[in-house]
């Protein structure tokens, strides 16, 4: 039995002989996929764990950095990125049930660093908002001093920034967002966000929580390094430090296994043996529910309150995706039938194992959900460039995008390093595909400003940037 009371083996390689209803995926089957689509993707560790029909199975395989014999263990933690919003967005629904907070009151009446916004927008931004991202806030703040880890700070110098869009009108995804949701949660309970959810959530999951930026927990798992996978014939995985500013732990904050995310999907399942008294079905509803305003283009094929709507042959699925340096992390859940698919490695091709995962379990007759870039029926545009370079900007977030030196298609660059080629279509979508790191591509569109027919947003990945520049 697992420490969550679902039966699976542990270990690396985990073999059984056990057969979900539905499907004929056996633990040795899915232990040597795992093992096969890490060789591939050059994935140096990973957990897979599927839980179905009350059935759980866990397998694991690699290690936790490369060159080293730390074998990675159903324990083992991996940074989670994004998948933290998940948990943070829970934890945010358990004061919303608890009669605390409520979804559509501006959070400005739980927050005096709004009181003096320089943009009069953010006095309407409510907790559905932030969780949504139709908050209209940008996307990836940061502060001068990446140690600094006070939420307050944090927020009091978001309100120093101009907001990107009205609230509720459109998606852009925003770790800012996040970040204060986490401010909101430690301005409800007096205590830091990390003690919020280690003691309304984690624990009482049966989950040893890690924070990557520190916490009472730090340092009782063993946290896997993340690796990057440089683009080529041999893709070679390298060690790469994990960063993230201590000021985001809401955003990307946690560490955790793919038995930890299971447990997760089990609360909002309904499944889990005290998930009526940590999260009553009416909220675990709320968050499910389809956002109308959310067209989480790129990323998602919906968006409800800190949960991700997937599209599948089975009908939608609902998740979150994460990625960290070197790392990716997945969860998805069927309501309907109550199964769940979570996936952790420690590379950047992890994005791409996942893909090949999702397709495999597919064919063994678990229909996982899951977004793939749109594929335009236009054609690809060769000419007429300079309609669309420029530089584009959400908040500290700029990317450039420029012409190939021999003319033929467009290429975007940021300030991180990130360099793509892009393929434009007619209809003005794209896709972009990563050519200093090896990941899956991204899906991103131009949008056109009704008044004068000129290219005023680029859309990436989910985000919203604002065209600053022309070309």
């Amino acid at each position: 039995m697992s420490r969550y009371g679902y039966p699976h083996p542990q270990g690396t390689g985990s073999r059984t002989t056990d057969t979900y209803q539905g499907g004929d995926v056996e633990a040795t089957l899915a232990a040597d996929l795992l093992h096969g689509l890490a060789h591939d993707h050059s994935v140096p560790g990973a957990q897979l764990t599927l839980h179905q029909s009350g059935e759980s199975l866990s397998v694991t395989t690699g290690v936790t950095r490369v060159g080293t014999l730390r074998t990675v263990t159903a324990d083992t933690a991996f940074a989670l990125g994004s998948v933290t919003k998940a948990f943070t967005a829970t934890v945010i629904t358990q004061l919303v049930a608890r009669g605390d907070l409520e979804w559509d009151e501006p959070v400005a009446e739980y927050l005096a660093e709004f009181d003096g916004a320089v943009d009069e927008k953010m006095s309407a931004i409510t907790l559905r908002h932030l969780l949504a991202h139709t908050a209209g806030l940008i996307a990836d703040h940061e502060l001068d001093d990446a140690r600094e880890s006070s939420l307050a700070r944090y927020t009091a110098n978001v309100a120093t920034t101009s907001a990107l869009d009205e609230p509720g009108r459109r998606f852009s995804y925003s770790n800012s967002g996040y970040n204060i949701v986490g401010r909101v949660i430690e301005t409800a309970c007096d205590m830091k966000w990390q003690a919020v959810v280690e003691n309304s959530l984690l624990r009482p999951l049966g989950i040893d929580p890690v924070f990557l930026n520190g916490g009472s927990a730090e340092g009782l798992r063993t946290l896997a390094d993340g690796h990057a996978v440089r683009p080529g014939r041999e893709r070679t995985a390298h060690p790469v430090g994990q960063y993230v500013p201590a000021g985001w732990a809401p955003a990307s904050g946690l560490a955790g296994s793919a038995d930890d995310l299971v447990v997760l999907a089990a609360l909002h399942l309904g499944t889990h043996p005290d998930a009526d008294t940590l999260l009553p079905a009416a909220d675990r509803a709320e968050m499910a529910a389809l956002d109308p305003y959310a067209d989480a283009f790129g990323m998602a094929d919906g968006w409800g309150l800190g949960l991700a709507h997937y599209a599948s042959p089975d009908g939608p699925w609902l998740g979150h995706d994460g990625t960290a340096d070197g790392g990716t992390a997945h969860l998805r859940f069927h309501p309907r039938t109550g199964t769940a698919v979570a996936l952790t490695t420690n590379a950047t091709t992890g994005s791409l194992l996942w893909a090949d995962l999702v397709d495999t379990l597919r064919e063994h007759g678990i229909p996982v959900g899951d977004h793939r870039p749109t594929v335009s029926a236009t054609p690809v545009v060769t000419t007429g460039f300079d309609r669309f370079t420029g530089d584009y900007g959400n908040g500290d977030t700029r990317f450039a995008i420029r012409t190939r030196p021999d003319g033929t298609a467009l290429y975007l660059t940021d300030t991180t390093g990130l360099t793509a080629d892009l393929t434009l279509h007619g209809d003005l979508i794209f896709i972009a595909r990563r050519t200093d790191t090896d990941t899956a591509p991204y899906t991103g569109r131009f949008v056109i400003g009704p008044a004068t027919g000129d290219v005023v947003l680029m859309q990436l990945g989910g985000r919203s940037a604002r065209r600053t520049l022309i070309v």
